[in-house]
């Protein structure tokens, strides 16, 4: 009996053990990240979303661990395929953010989002030769001329996709960035690069760096949507392999001539291009015909354009249709043949384009650009050019500088000259005035 009290006792013990060594285990393989981690990020195999789950890799995970600071990514594991550093809050990266004298040749994909990152050294990142995707989304980086690095992305020697959507500070015009982006991608050599994403960073126009993007000889996709764009103004000639460009979501009525000219010209040897230009405030007017009609004949894959919708338009029975329904685009007092409407509609139209500034006539129609229009190619405000407005003001403010100085120089001789006119005039009122308080006031009984 007491021979198998004690061969049970011997089986519990070891059931316990190995209880207790899995669990072990299992907490190891949770947690089994360097000491300078301080237990708050996960390092093992895990599937990634970054390609599509396709098979474990070696992970370390740093997500809303709350560091303020990059130090303990030194002690980053060698074999580190996939690295999450997302949700701190760390404001300037480092010098060396890993470690100079360790090999991470199978490091492939670095996540920085949403840190608050808003400074990166111009050697932060070592030791990045093989990595292929990095993400900077939802940060507030600073490039501006003062601050920008241009080598920051220089060791990154094989990348391919390129994460900055909402990566930069607000408090820089976006024309100022996009002037440092281009000085960084000159610097940088990305010449593997396919995907660049820059959506949602209120970028308005490219400004005067019409090639930003010319350094990327490799580049397949621009994502520019949820930005603020008007029109499509950059230079794409350069971009061999270019194959996609998403410009939803921004502030397009319509494409320029100017840019349908260029899209044309891109697919003159090339068989593919596709744009999407969805949900963007469409103008259904005459302006828009060249529009519609080129979006009819392109070879360039305008991508759902049948369905976009018209947000303005005249007649205003087209806001609201579809592009495909819109048979009929015009400005007021204009019919399809360029007669006038009957009487009553052409009163009714006339009326509505003094209140709006739509033009009434085929001339006022292309000469029509909208209230307080500046007309860039020429140079001018309305009739008046640019230059002549400046000479007649800088003319003025000369002259007047120039009369105030003579004043001040002149002061006594005029001062001499005008004072006794001025004693006689006050003295004239002074008199007037005490005869006046004199003067019986008229009496009616």
């Amino acid at each position: 009996m007491r021979t198998l009290m004690t061969y049970l006792g011997a089986i519990v013990f070891l059931l316990l053990l190995e209880i207790s060594s899995s669990a072990a285990d299992q907490k190891a393989t949770s947690t089994q990240c360097p000491k300078s981690f301080a237990g708050r990020c996960h390092c093992g195999l895990a599937y990634s979303i970054y390609d599509n789950y396709d098979r474990k890799k070696y992970t370390v995970n740093c997500t809303n661990t709350g560091f303020n600071n990059v130090s303990m990514l030194l002690d980053l594991p060698e074999n580190t395929e996939v690295l999450i550093f997302v949700g701190n809050s760390v404001p300037s990266l480092p010098p060396n953010v890993l470690d100079n004298f360790k090999n991470y040749d199978n490091l492939e994909i670095i996540d920085m989002s949403n840190n608050h990152i808003r400074f990166i050294q111009g050697k932060s990142f070592h030791k990045v030769y093989n990595v292929k995707t990095l993400i900077l989304d939802h940060n507030d980086i600073d490039i501006s001329q003062e601050n920008v690095r241009p080598r920051i992305l220089s060791n990154f020697e094989n990348l391919e996709r390129l994460h900055m959507t909402n990566a930069f500070t607000e408090k820089i015009n976006a024309s100022e960035y996009l002037l440092s982006l281009e000085d960084i991608f000159f610097e940088s050599d990305l010449i593997y690069l396919k995907v660049l994403h820059l959506e949602q960073n209120e970028i308005w126009s490219v400004g005067t760096n019409k090639r930003v993007f010319c350094d990327l000889v490799k580049l397949e996709q621009i994502m520019l949507g949820d930005n603020r764009l008007t029109d499509f103004d950059f230079t794409i000639d350069c971009l061999p392999e270019l194959r996609f460009i998403d410009l939803e979501r921004n502030m397009i009525s319509r494409l320029s001539d100017d840019a349908m000219k260029t899209l044309d010209m891109f697919m003159v040897n090339r068989t593919k291009l596709q744009i999407k230009l969805d949900d963007n405030p469409f103008d259904c007017d005459c302006r828009s015909k060249n529009f519609l009609q080129w979006l009819n004949k392109t070879k360039v894959d305008i991508m759902h354009w049948k369905k976009f919708d018209c947000i303005s338009g005249f007649p205003e029975s087209n806001t609201g249709k579809t592009f495909s329904q819109v048979k009929d685009m015009r400005c007021p007092g204009i019919s399809n043949s360029g007669n006038k409407n009957d009487k009553e509609t052409v009163i009714k139209e006339n009326t509505r384009s003094r209140n709006t500034n739509i033009p009434r006539t085929d001339i006022d129609v292309e000469t029509y650009k909208g209230p307080h229009y500046f007309n860039g190619d020429r140079g001018s405000y309305g009739n008046h050019s640019s230059a002549t407005v400046g000479i007649l003001s800088f003319l003025l403010v000369f002259t007047t500088s120039l009369l105030m100085a003579v004043a001040y120089f002149q002061r006594k001789k005029i001062k001499d000259v005008l004072m006794p006119h001025w004693d006689y005039v006050t003295r004239k009122i002074g008199y007037t005035g005490i005869a006046d308080e004199e003067a019986p006031k008229e009496a009616h009984v």
